[in-house]
C-alpha cells in the first residue's frame, strides 16, 4: 500500500473497517500462494477460446484448472469473511474476490454433467468470450492488488514469476495463433520453455506473423529475465566479498 508523509492511505483505512488480527494472520500465510495462483490461471483462460478444438486431455485439464482456482478462492473468501469485523464493508470493499469465485463458477457448472442447457449456452462464441472477459478481469484485479507490494519488497523475484507468466501466457497466445496446426496444450508448453530459454530445438516453431512475433518477444523476456537474474548473483558475491574484507 502506498503511503505518503506518514499518513495513512485510504485503502489501509478502508482495511481498518472490518480488519481483524486473525484476518491479517490468514492473509500473511495466503496472499502470496493466491497472487500465484491468480496470475497463473490467467493465461489458460485465452485457451478456453478455442475449448471446441481442444482434445479431451486438454479440456480436462483446463477444468481441473477452474475447479482449483475455484476451491482456492472460495475457501479463502468464506475464511476472510468469518474473520472480518464488518462483513458488509468486506464484502463491498473485497469485491474481487467474490468475483473470481462466481466467474469460476460460470466457468465450472456448464461443464458438469446434467446441464444441458447450460452445456449449451457454453458452446456458443459470445457466451464463452463473455466469460473469459470476467475471469481476467477478477482474477487480474486481484492479482494487480496484491502484485504492486511485492514488487517493491523482491524485485528479483517478481522478475522470474514475470518470467513464468510470459512462459504461460506464450503457450497460450501460440495456441490461438497457429489455428491450423494440431498441437496440444503440453506441446505449447515444451514450444514456450524452449523458446524463453533460447534453447529453440525446432521440433515445434511457429509458422504463422502472429506466431513469430510471440516467439520474438517470448525470447526478449528470457533473456532479460535470466539477465537480472545473472546481474543479482554477481552483486550478491560482490557484496559477500566486501563484507568478508
Amino acid at each position: 500500500m502506498d503511503v505518503t508523509d506518514n499518513q495513512p492511505s485510504r485503502a489501509n483505512t478502508d482495511r481498518d473497517r472490518y480488519s481483524t488480527e486473525a484476518l491479517e494472520r490468514w492473509r500473511r500465510w495466503t496472499d502470496a500462494p493466491l497472487l500465484v495462483v491468480a496470475i497463473a490461471s490467467l493465461p489458460f483462460l485465452l485457451m478456453e477460446l478455442r475449448r471446441d478444438s481442444l482434445g479431451t486431455a486438454d479440456t480436462r485439464m483446463l477444468d481441473a484448472i477452474n475447479l482449483f482456482v475455484l476451491a482456492a478462492f472460495a475457501v479463502d473468501y468464506v475464511v476472510e469473511l468469518f474473520f472480518a469485523r464488518d462483513r458488509r464493508s468486506y464484502i463491498r470493499l473485497e469485491w474481487t474476490s467474490l468475483a473470481i469465485v462466481l466467474s469460476q463458477i460460470i466457468a465450472i457448472v456448464p461443464g458438469l454433467s446434467g446441464f444441458g442447457l447450460l452445456r449449451a449456452a457454453r458452446g456458443a462464441r459470445a457466451f464463452r468470450a463473455g466469460a473469459v472477459l470476467l475471469r481476467l478481469f477478477a482474477v487480474g484485479g486481484a492479482a494487480a492488488r496484491e502484485g504492486r507490494q511485492v514488487i517493491r519488497k523482491r524485485a528479483a523475484g517478481f522478475a522470474l514469476s514475470m518470467a513464468g507468466f510470459t512462459w504461460l501466457a506464450s503457450a497460450a497466445c501460440f495456441m490461438l495463433a497457429e489455428t491450423d496446426s494440431d498441437h496440444s496444450i503440453a506441446d505449447s508448453l515444451w514450444w514456450s520453455l524452449s523458446t524463453i530459454t533460447t534453447v529453440g530445438y525446432g521440433d515445434i516453431y511457429p509458422v504463422t506473423p502472429v506466431g513469430r512475433i510471440i516467439g520474438g518477444f517470448t525470447m526478449i523476456v528470457g533473456i532479460s529475465t535470466f539477465a537480472l537474474v545473472t546481474a543479482k548473483i554477481a552483486e550478491f558475491l560482490v557484496r559477500s566479498e566486501t563484507t568478508a574484507r
